[in-house]
Parts: C-alpha cells; sequence; structure tokens
C-alpha cells in the first residue's frame, strides 16, 4: 500500500529571528540615541551654569550623577549650592540632596525634588538661617534653546528657622506653600517681556506672635502680573528699579488677599514708578476686623501705638463693603507723585525708591 500522506513541512526559523533581529537593531539605536542625548543634557547643563554665572548666580553640587536609562534623564546632585551676586547682599542656599528628571520624549520639561533640611547664608552679615519641609518640588518648561517659560514650586509643612543647629528657633511654618511664573503670554503680536504669578500659603504662623496672643493662621493669596522684567543683568535694587521705572515696568495685582481669624485684607489695582523714583497708580483696599488686630499688635510692641492709630483710621475711612465674605470697610488710594490719598483727602507721602 503506497503512503500518500505529506511530508512534514520545513520550519521557518527566519519568522521569530527576523522580529527578533528588529527588537535588537532598534534597542541599539536607542541605547546610542539616549548615551548620545544624555552626553548632550550634561553639555547642555554645564553651559546652563556658565550662562547663569554671568547673571550673579553660581550653582555647583559636590556630586553629580546622571542616570535613567531607557526613558527618562535623572541627575543626581548632592548638597546643591546656589550663591547669588549683584543684587543686594550675597546669598548661598544648600540643600541636602537634589533629583531632576526630564522624559525622554520632553527633555524641555524638568521636575526636581529636594531633600530637607537646607541653609540660607547671608554672606554679607553672617546671618544663617535654617529650613526644613515635608516635600519640595520644582516643575520648569523652557524652550529647546533653553529660555524658561514656566516655573512652579510646591511645598509640604515648610519651616524657617533662625541659626539652625542645637540653638534653632522656629520663626515660621506653613501647612503649604505654592508659587507659579510664566511669561506673560504675547498680544497683538508683540514680545513678551513680563511675567504673570501667583502664590498662595496655607495656616502660615509665627510661634513667637502665636504665645504674644495676636497670631493665628494667615491664608494667603495673590496673583498679577509685572511687566518689563527681561532684563537679567545683575544689579544692585535700587538700579533694578531705576532700570525699571525707565522700561515703563507696571505691577498689577489681581488679586491680593490675607486672612486670618479674626482679620481679612484685600486689594487689587496697578502701580508704576515715575522718573523721579516716586510711586504712582490707583490701588483699591478693603479691610475687615482689622483694628482689633493692630491694637493687640500694637499692645504687644509688634508696632507702635502711632502706626496703629494710623491704620485704624485709614480703615474707617472707606465705605461698608465685602471683604474676604466678611462685613468690612473699602476704599481706594491713589498715589501720584509719591503722595498717598483716600479721595481726595492726602494721608502721606512715601519717599522715592531710588
Amino acid at each position: 500500500m503506497t503512503d500518500t500522506s505529506a511530508p512534514p513541512r520545513r520550519g521557518r526559523p527566519w519568522i521569530v529571528a527576523v522580529p527578533l533581529m528588529v527588537v535588537i537593531v532598534l534597542g541599539l539605536c536607542w541605547s546610542g540615541l539616549w548615551f548620545y542625548a544624555a552626553a548632550h543634557a550634561e553639555g547642555e547643563i554645564d553651559a546652563w551654569m556658565q550662562r547663569e554665572a554671568t547673571f550673579g548666580r553660581v550653582w555647583a553640587c559636590k556630586d553629580r550623577k546622571l542616570a535613567g536609562f531607557p526613558f527618562r534623564f535623572e541627575i543626581l546632585c548632592r548638597e546643591p549650592t546656589l550663591t547669588t551676586r549683584g543684587e543686594g547682599d550675597p546669598l548661598r542656599f544648600t540643600a541636602a540632596r537634589a533629583l531632576v528628571v526630564a522624559q525622554v520624549w520632553a527633555p524641555n520639561h524638568i521636575v526636581a525634588e529636594f531633600d530637607s533640611p537646607a541653609k540660607m547664608e547671608d554672606l554679607a552679615t553672617g546671618q544663617v538661617f535654617g529650613l526644613t519641609w515635608k516635600l519640595f518640588q520644582m516643575s520648569g518648561v523652557g524652550t529647546i534653546s533653553g529660555v524658561p517659560q514656566r516655573l512652579s514650586i510646591a511645598m509640604d509643612e515648610p519651616a524657617v528657622q533662625m541659626a539652625p543647629g542645637d540653638t534653632a528657633r522656629t520663626i515660621l511654618t506653613a501647612r503649604h506653600l505654592e508659587s507659579h511664573v510664566r511669561r506673560t503670554p504675547p498680544a497683538n503680536g508683540s514680545v513678551p517681556d513680563g511675567v504673570d504669578f501667583a502664590f498662595s500659603v496655607v495656616d502660615a504662623m509665627n510661634p513667637d506672635l502665636v504665645q504674644e496672643g495676636v497670631g493665628g493662621p494667615v491664608n494667603a493669596t495673590l496673583q498679577g502680573s509685572i511687566s518689563a522684567v527681561d532684563n537679567a543683568q545683575p544689579m544692585p535694587l535700587p538700579e533694578r528699579i531705576r532700570a525699571w521705572s525707565a522700561a515703563n515696568g507696571t505691577l498689577k495685582v489681581d488679586v491680593l488677599r490675607v486672612t486670618t481669624p479674626r482679620a481679612a485684607l484685600t486689594s487689587t489695582g496697578a502701580l508704576g514708578i515715575d522718573p523721579t523714583g516716586r510711586l504712582f497708580g490707583v490701588v483699591s483696599i478693603g479691610f475687615a476686623g482689622v483694628d482689633e488686630f493692630v491694637k493687640n499688635l500694637a499692645r504687644n510692641g509688634v508696632i507702635s501705638s502711632e502706626m496703629a492709630s494710623v491704620i485704624g483710621a485709614v480703615s474707617l475711612a472707606g465705605k461698608p463693603g465685602d471683604v474676604a465674605g466678611r462685613r468690612g470697610s473699602t476704599f481706594n488710594l491713589t498715589l501720584k507723585e509719591g503722595a498717598v490719598q483716600i479721595g481726595k483727602v492726602p494721608v502721606g507721602i512715601i519717599p522715592p525708591l531710588f
């Protein structure tokens, strides 16, 4: 009897080998690309640090390592240090450790996390402040050429101490703090030269004021914008203010709200500085419960009794209105050539700022 069964089919190993080879080649290409980009990133970091140094901001760390293969870049920096020069007294900031992360597909978006504790040194006076926190994160977005576009900072349970160490004395605590800055979007094709900003703090406390009966958790929110701030060259503060005035800079406050259990303050408005260094602009202010708060400050020597009387008189000069959801007093302050007026009534003079 003839065997008519089909002969066994020969295997096709290339069906498995080809995809495997493709994966290996892609893996090798990706590895080469990552290490090339990592080397390029190291060069960009060094170039950025050199540019920062020309602006009076000197960055350094004792030990810098690059990792994160294969899908992101991680820079681990031990004892990162920032020394500032050219803007007032020279300062030095030092943290325990920093971890900076960027995804391969978004290298211009950087997220950094800092380990507590840190310290700030005034190099002119020798004064030292300590800073601790539970979580400290920073997020920044820039252009491919390295020009910053947005910066955000968030801190949980920050605390500031005088003279950190065995004799440390806490002077400020908070439950949460946030700060956001971005370049002002261009309008009508103009070149943006300003920034929008937002700041908030939750349950800020000063232990000394609490013990004296004038404290309580402070919650604050500030939002606004400032124009003509593209000049990043280091210079003393009076020169900085003069340059800002010459560029017709404007500070606009969209929201300012400060509340305590017994008092509240709100404000909006816009300010500028004229060529003689005098403030000008219009500011709307609201007070609620400030009279008792100010009296407590004066009673405990935080402010003078004369200052308390002035603040109390100003708070009573306005019209009844809503202040952060409370009944209070509202009024407009007009500033012209440094003179301060409520309506048409002069209430003081602010000296030139430069």
